[in-house]
């Protein structure tokens, strides 16, 4: 009961910073988005680096500090770039960075994880996801935290129903090599709820989609988070550990709480930009 109760408590006070600093002023949503990037790019870096990296390190002779500071620069690039060629190229190639990693997870034998744990994969598939993610009210050209919101709902209930689902009718195992907990009953509950929640959004939130927009977007927010879910279940799994750090009380490091978004946000992103250009 206890460790319910912690739980529930990091998760309300990890979700009402991410929420106040979204709805309060964009410029302190960027300032949280360099936090959590300093955060996550720590705990990655001691995932592929045998869980022995300390912060701003030297690491197999090489300093991890440029690594450190992408995200300012990323974000510096992306939003005060008029040039939307080259925000739709880096876009693509974060985009085409999680597909190498999610096509590696379905093909192991193709692909090798450690050839692909490198700063390429630091640099584009977290910190340029993260950039996306963090940047994401701005899609439509114009602040919009709602999007950001309905984005966040959509990954949080999906997880929620996905858990309460594998925990009560999971039966058959989603992807058992990487993470046998999970199953395929949840993974079904979550895509139904996010789903009808974004029936919900279409109804009662102020964003100019259509029905078939939202739940296209619900559809792949869902499963594109649990696959996110999937690909960091394999680096923990190669590093040996439950948690890719201790940073939330209940819930291990913010990696653990965030791979879902940090996975699916550049899919999402790009999605918004071709509806707004088809309509």
């Amino acid at each position: 009961m206890k460790e319910f109760y912690t739980r529930s408590l990091t998760a309300i006070a990890y979700a009402a910073v991410l929420l106040f600093s979204l709805f309060y002023n964009q410029y302190l949503f960027y300032f949280v988005g360099f936090i959590c990037s300093l955060i996550l790019v720590f705990e990655f870096i001691k995932l592929i680096t045998d869980y022995n990296h300390n912060f701003l390190s030297i690491d197999s002779g090489k300093s991890n500090l440029i690594l450190y500071l992408t995200f300012p620069l990323y974000i510096f690039l992306f939003l005060l770039s008029k040039n939307s060629t080259f925000q739709l190229i880096f876009l693509l190639i974060i985009i085409l960075t999680n597909i190498i990693l999610g096509f590696s997870l379905l093909k192991k034998k193709l692909f090798s994880f450690s050839i692909l744990k490198n700063r390429f994969i630091g640099h584009f598939y977290l910190v340029g996801s993260l950039v996306i993610f963090f940047t994401m009210s701005n899609v439509t050209n114009s602040h919009n935290p709602l999007i950001v919101f309905s984005f966040l709902m959509l990954i949080w209930v999906s997880d929620s129903a996905a858990y309460v689902f594998g925990v009560n009718f999971g039966k058959r195992p989603l992807f058992k090599s990487v993470s046998p907990k999970k199953s395929v009953e949840g993974f079904l509950g979550g895509i139904i709820f996010s789903i009808i929640l974004s029936l919900f959004f279409h109804k009662y939130l102020n964003i100019d989609f259509t029905i078939i927009q939202w739940l296209i977007i619900g559809l792949l927010t869902s499963s594109l988070g649990a696959l996110g879910d999937l690909v960091q279940s394999q680096f923990k799994r190669e590093a040996g550990v439950k948690d890719s750090g201790k940073f939330l009380p209940g819930h291990g490091g913010l990696y653990d709480r965030m791979d879902s978004i940090i996975f699916a946000a550049p899919f999402i992103y790009l999605t918004i930009k071709i509806f707004i250009y088809v309509s």
